[in-house]
């Protein structure tokens, strides 16, 4: 219209407006997009002006009107439509914005539920170095003492003893890592009382981590008949450890002296569940399966 002028982006509509300079919601449409919106908008305005320029006569009948008019009715309805369209861009927009929101909160939701985790585990780290410095700082004090030799006689037994227990708790427990942890408690003659007591708390430290945690592995299994098969395994602790092949055919248990089969399809199924959990593919779940009856080191 004449003597209109061009003031910003008017919103039709109910649209919010937005001067420059002012704080604002920040929009999330790329320069493509905003130049379509504010070409849209501006459109609608002026087809807004000549739509109040013309005259809605009652009842939807119009005079006879001459030809301008009718284009000018013809620019008013197509004006509209643009409006309604523009209606339609914005619910749009704003439905493109709710998800993108809604994702972003999800990404931020797992992001403080990994800092979470990572902070408990740099607890667990300081605590054990904790343990550890203290057991060294207890080992020096028995290397400085003058009651050294006594204290050999009287706690060396003691301390073999207590390493041919972890040895065998080893040997007759889970087939987990079963020669990382001989090593790590090493064999009951072998270096000073210092050495055996460092070892045997360093074989205590990671017992006590195994059976407060539960994982799933890859490895190769001798089942039944002489074969042996790649295999997903799982453990809970020290109580239970079972599998399922890679090929998916078979599930079973440790039974504590050799890999048997799933005693019916409701053991089977548990034992697949218990698989997907610790690879984080389910959501936790009580879960029920036999476990072993061992005494602790």
């Amino acid at each position: 219209m004449e003597g209109a002028r061009d003031e910003g982006p008017i919103q039709p509509g109910g649209f919010p407006r937005q001067e420059q300079g002012r704080p604002g919601r920040t929009s999330n449409l790329d320069p493509g997009d905003r130049m379509k919106t504010q070409t849209l908008v501006r459109g609608a305005a002026f087809g807004a002006c000549l739509v109040l320029a013309v005259p809605i006569w009652a009842g939807g009948d119009r005079p006879p009107v001459s030809g301008g008019a009718q284009e000018e009715a013809k620019l008013a309805d197509e004006l509209q439509g643009l409006v309604r369209k523009l209606r339609e861009e914005r619910a749009a927009f704003y439905g493109r914005h709710r998800n993108r929101s809604e994702a972003l909160d999800s990404v931020r939701t797992s992001a403080r539920r990994l800092d979470t985790e990572l902070a408990e585990l740099r607890g667990r780290d300081l605590e054990a170095d904790r343990n550890v410095a203290e057991v060294r700082s207890d080992i020096e004090k028995l290397r400085g003492e003058e009651t050294a030799d006594s204290l050999r006689a009287s706690l060396g037994p003691i301390v073999e003893e207590s390493i041919r227990e972890g040895r065998d708790f080893i040997d007759r427990g889970i087939p987990y890592r079963s020669q990382d942890r001989s090593q790590r408690l090493g064999a009951p003659e072998d270096g000073t009382l210092s050495d055996k007591l460092s070892r045997y708390w360093s074989f205590l430290q990671e017992e006590i981590r195994v059976a407060r945690s539960g994982e799933a592995l890859s490895a190769e299994l001798p089942l039944g008949g002489g074969r042996a098969k790649p295999a997903r395994v799982f453990r809970v602790g020290h109580l239970v450890m079972g599998f399922v092949t890679e090929d998916g055919l078979e599930a079973g248990l440790w039974n504590g002296t050799q890999w048997v089969p799933a005693s019916d399809p409701s053991q089977e199924k548990a034992i697949r569940e218990a698989i997907d959990i610790l690879d984080r593919r389910r959501a936790p779940a009580l879960l029920s399966l036999p476990v072993l009856r061992r005494g602790t080191p």
